[in-house]
């Protein structure tokens, strides 16, 4: 592998890819599986996971492009090469603005392919429009049509707070998509790509055949890297932010897996990689919250506020698999968002039960995900918030808990839930906590089971590890007493470590924290 290599971020064309000389993790065998058995198929997941690629491909091989799939898995003597009409419907660059915005997008794609298979003369709808370009296609070229859907469902996500525009966007949708029923005998393959499936049950009920490989351990690794590709295909550049980072090779595969591995899209998945932002950590040499930074959409953070969801619990969520994925009531299933999203995955699966487990996938999600929940918590504007996380940070990992503590108390003192009820509830001061801890970049453990007890909250450092005992409305010393009765730090007595006891108590009158106690 040459240090020189080239990483496609942001590029979502096959062809350029492959002309332009850029990485490419060879996914063809995937597609030479689907178009041996040629259906309907809908694949859901998160942005910038490599769906767009995907169907660039696809669009690639319809189009007879072999020259561009020399050496890859699907350029076999039994691979059926014949070239087919193909439409691709991207909605993934969609903008809101209006009821006209979406007719114009699907008006701007029709008139693009009316230039190359004719149209109706004074035909104005949509639907219409679009099965009569199936049909002509399938009449000039003599093979039928592959329709390609990305991102089908971005007019609807980015419109959840909008409820009337979404219903029109939704019927808009609807009729569009029922084209693929009834211009059935003209259409050879199909492929739909998006974040959510909530809508897929409805906007494509005429197309009853669309068969939905989301959850199918044989395409669990159809987007995202594998740590198996990782370290065939990138140990040099592994090796190269290893010295970057002045850490060995193997720590610095671990920092890539701790930040960006863990996603899991089936109950057989193996550990799945955020492509854009491994690939980005490689190329820029440095660990930081790529994927997060590109835009968390705020339905998700408006959801989480509404909702009064508990940071903690992201951790171990249990679900039946109707669960895991939104219908009609998408508004009321914030957890099913989440995970379709890419904020919470499969962690674990119970066959007896059929019951899944749901956690936040990594530390990049986990500490964006806190970073973006702070403002609302602490009233502080996203800059003041910086501000403070630094200085946290900082105090946290000098060991200065008294200075922590201080920052602490005006974290908490703007904080717009202070009168509330959910401010009197006993976990909402260890959800602070817990919260500014995963901002910071720490990974703190909440509940940690001792011998004797659970401890609020747990968290190591390189010099120190902090035992915090959490009271609501209750008694600094009880606090400090509890800690020394149950033997809190036993456990970690010679981790060669400094521990640093924390005892606190919360004032649902103050509002803030009223006391606290450190004892080294």
């Amino acid at each position: 592998m040459k240090a020189t290599l080239k990483y496609p971020i942001g590029i979502q064309t096959f062809s350029k890819i492959r002309k332009g000389g850029y990485f490419y993790i060879d996914k063809t065998s995937y597609i030479k599986k689907l178009v041996e058995d040629p259906l309907y198929y809908f694949l859901s997941r998160p942005r910038r996971f490599g769906k767009s690629l995907l169907l660039s491909t696809m669009q690639s091989y319809f189009e007879g492009e072999r020259d561009l799939f020399k050496g890859l898995a699907i350029d076999t003597e039994d691979t059926d090469w014949t070239v087919h009409p193909v439409f691709m419907l991207s909605l993934g660059s969609f903008n809101p603005k209006s009821e006209d915005s979406i007719d114009d997008l699907f008006s701007s794609i029709f008139m693009r392919y009316e230039m190359i298979y004719g149209s109706l003369p004074g035909i104005k709808d949509l639907p219409q429009r679009f099965e009569n370009l199936i049909v002509n296609a399938h009449q000039k070229t003599g093979k039928r049509a592959v329709i390609l859907i990305d991102e089908y469902d971005d007019p609807l996500l980015s419109t959840l707070d909008r409820p009337t525009l979404n219903s029109y966007y939704r019927q808009t949708l609807k009729g569009v998509f029922s084209v693929l029923k009834s211009a059935d005998s003209h259409i050879h393959f199909a492929f739909v790509t998006g974040v959510s499936r909530f809508s897929q049950t409805s906007l494509f009920s005429g197309a009853n055949h669309l068969s939905d490989i989301s959850f199918e351990d044989e395409y669990a690794a159809i987007c995202g890297l594998t740590e198996e590709e990782i370290k065939e295909y990138l140990s040099d550049s592994i090796t190269e932010l290893a010295q970057k980072e002045k850490v060995s090779a193997e720590e610095a595969f671990g920092m890539l897996k701790e930040n960006y591995d863990g996603y899991h899209f089936c109950q057989e998945s193996p550990d799945i990689y955020n492509p854009f932002s491994l690939l980005s950590a490689l190329k820029y040499k440095r660990i930081s919250d790529f994927w997060f930074k590109t835009g968390t959409p705020s339905y998700l953070i408006n959801i989480m506020k509404r909702d009064d969801f508990i940071l903690p619990e992201l951790d171990s969520i249990e679900t039946l698999e109707s669960g895991l994925s939104v219908k009609e009531s998408y508004l009321n299933n914030p957890v099913a968002l989440l995970f379709e999203a890419g904020y919470l995955t499969i962690k674990g699966y119970d066959y007896e039960k059929k019951l899944y487990t749901l956690a936040l996938p990594n530390m990049e999600v986990a500490e964006g995900f806190s970073k973006a929940l702070m403002p609302i918590y602490s009233g502080c504007t996203e800059r003041e918030c910086e501000d403070l996380i630094s200085k946290m940070r900082n105090a946290i990992v000098d060991g200065e808990a008294e200075h922590f503590m201080e920052l602490l108390q005006t974290f908490l003192e703007g904080n717009p839930y202070g009168n509330t009820e959910i401010a009197k509830r006993e976990c909402y001061f260890k959800n602070n906590i817990y919260i500014i801890f995963r901002a910071l970049g720490f990974l703190p453990r909440a509940e940690e089971q001792t011998c004797q007890s659970r401890m609020d909250v747990m968290l190591r450092t390189r010099r120190f590890i902090y035992i915090f005992e959490l009271k609501t409305d209750g008694s600094v010393d009880k606090a400090r007493d509890q800690i020394e009765d149950k033997g809190y730090a036993r456990p970690y007595t010679h981790s060669g470590k400094t521990i640093i006891k924390i005892a606190a108590n919360y004032s649902t009158k103050r509002n803030n924290i009223d006391g606290w106690k450190i004892i080294r």
